[in-house]
């Protein structure tokens, strides 16, 4: 029988020849996780805590594509949490089936990974894990939580076999899960608002402790050999998508650590909480990271497991750098200040300087191209305020770029198609009356003002006027200023990124 690490391997292998060479990050996990279920059904047996599985947990055992899909985006949540409970509570399998099906409703769409883009794999995980959609379809607005989704589906589920004469021990156990899933599903709609990767990352630890759905719980969490595999395929696929070495290899060795620390801690001992609710994890976790500001490198203390840090950091490493790549690794990459001398920002003593210079050189060929007279030839021929002014411009540039919903990260730092090469002619509109604006503060925050004619001695300028009163060869420099952003930066290797 092949072993799961051996299975993996030729699973990828076998992928990336069929694919040409080339594989999504998010396929490289759907192959690995396909693959190891496969290999192991027959050795594990069973494929639940019950006599009586799904559907689905019976495809997700024999490495089923769907289902994996499903796993990886926890399409799947609601049932992979409460099937047992809803089995336990059913007084034959008939009832058991319906009230599955009606929790694994999600599950019926098919993801197909291979035909997304990355920005539909990134949406798609945004919509089911954590799983904030549940109530958030047609209807959801609606106090009683009617509407479409898993606890609607499952409520109406009851209420057909209350109709049908379903016993009233079962229903009873029934309503309690649903009472049970409401709790937990108010604890995420709580979290929402701070968006999925925040919520995501109070939310994972608590999962890993209750250890009921297959996304925490899959043992190839716990074979280093498959993880190893999957790491070093996931780092191949960063660089083979243009990804900058450095961050590749700060996700490997981050990777490698957690993984390491793991399966140092790793325990066969069941965890002692979790029999606990989520949200009574959730309130747990954040008492500790409370107690423990540092807790991405010193873990939790006392009050939580040892190995739970580095298992959520194994899993956030894994799988949601496979979704938004590398720089999401934990620790954070971009605290750290190794990572930056090695992309080269060490040794340049002041880059703000370097980019204002950069940035006086496209302003004075501008004004030569618009025949309009210029006072200085170079920038360290600029007066010491006219120097402070140009540099404050290039401080600016990352506050103007969050308005268009932009950030500046360094380059080869997102995947291809987040990084934005130039912008669209209302955007440099909107950037460029935003410069103006910001000029204009400043200006007059030195004590310049109006005057017909430029006179720097005096602080004198004819452009200290709004927007629309700008002649236009001004208004011309701004949006030439503006337009030049995604080049300046990249001299030194910086990004604008969606």
């Amino acid at each position: 029988m092949m072993q799961p690490v051996d299975a993996v391997s030729s699973a990828l292998e076998r992928e990336r020849a069929r694919r040409g060479g080339t594989l999504k990050p998010i396929e490289i996990l759907k192959v690995a996780f396909s693959a190891f279920l496969s290999a192991t059904q027959s050795s594990e047996g069973e494929t639940g805590a019950s006599a009586f599985a799904s559907p689905e947990r019976q495809a997700l055992a024999r490495g089923n594509y769907a289902a994996v899909d499903a796993l990886l985006f926890n399409a799947n949540y609601w049932r992979a949490a409460y099937e047992d409970r809803i089995v336990e509570a059913c007084s034959n399998p008939d009832e058991a089936r319906v009230c599955l099906e009606a929790v694994s409703v999600w599950n019926k769409n098919t993801l197909r990974l291979n035909h997304l883009s990355p920005n539909e794999v990134r949406a798609t995980f945004e919509r089911f894990c954590p799983p904030f959609a549940v109530n958030q379809r047609r209807g959801s607005q609606n106090k009683a939580r009617k509407g479409k989704g898993p606890l609607p589906e499952f409520r109406l589920a009851l209420d057909a076999l209350a109709e049908q004469g379903a016993t009233a021990t079962s229903l009873d156990g029934l309503h309690r899960v649903l009472a049970a899933m409401e709790e937990e599903a108010a604890t995420y709609e709580g979290l929402a608002p701070t968006g999925s990767i925040d919520a995501l990352h109070v939310i994972l630890p608590a999962w890993c402790l209750q250890n009921r759905i297959e996304l925490v719980s899959g043992s190839w969490w716990d074979d280093s050999l498959v993880m190893g595999v999957i790491i070093d395929a996931l780092a191949r696929c960063f660089r083979e998508l243009n990804f900058a070495d450095p961050i590749c290899q700060y996700f490997t060795e981050a990777c490698y650590e957690a993984l390491d620390a793991y399966h140092r801690d790793l325990t066969s001992d069941p965890s002692p909480l979790g029999e606990l609710s989520v949200t009574q994890l959730v309130a747990l976790v954040q008492e500790a990271r409370d107690m423990q500001p540092n807790f991405e490198t010193d873990g939790y203390g006392r009050t939580l497991p040892s190995w739970l840090i580095s298992k959520e950091q194994l899993i956030w490493n894994v799988l949601v750098c496979a979704v938004y790549g590398p720089t999401t690794v934990r620790p954070f990459l971009f605290d750290s200040a190794e990572l930056m001398a090695r992309e080269g920002y060490a040794g340049k003593t002041d880059v703000m300087t370097e980019l204002a210079q950069t940035s006086f050189v496209r302003y004075t060929n501008d004004r030569v191209a618009s025949q309009t007279a210029h006072e200085y030839t170079s920038f360290a021929s600029l007066p010491t305020d006219l120097r402070e002014s140009s540099i404050a411009y290039i401080a600016s540039i990352h506050r103007k770029l969050e308005t268009l919903g932009y950030e500046v990260l360094p380059l080869g730092s997102c995947y291809p198609d987040q990084q934005v090469t130039a912008f669209t002619a209302s955007e440099v509109e909107c950037l460029a009356i935003l410069e103006h604006r910001r000029w204009l503060d400043e200006r007059r925050r030195a004590g310049w003002h109006y005057g017909a004619t430029k006179d720097v001695e005096n602080r004198l300028s004819p452009y200290l006027v709004p927007w629309e009163e700008l002649p236009d060869r001004a208004k011309e420099w701004n949006r030439s200023a503006v337009r030049s952003i995604p080049n300046l930066l990249a001299s030194v290797n910086l990004a604008v990124v969606k």
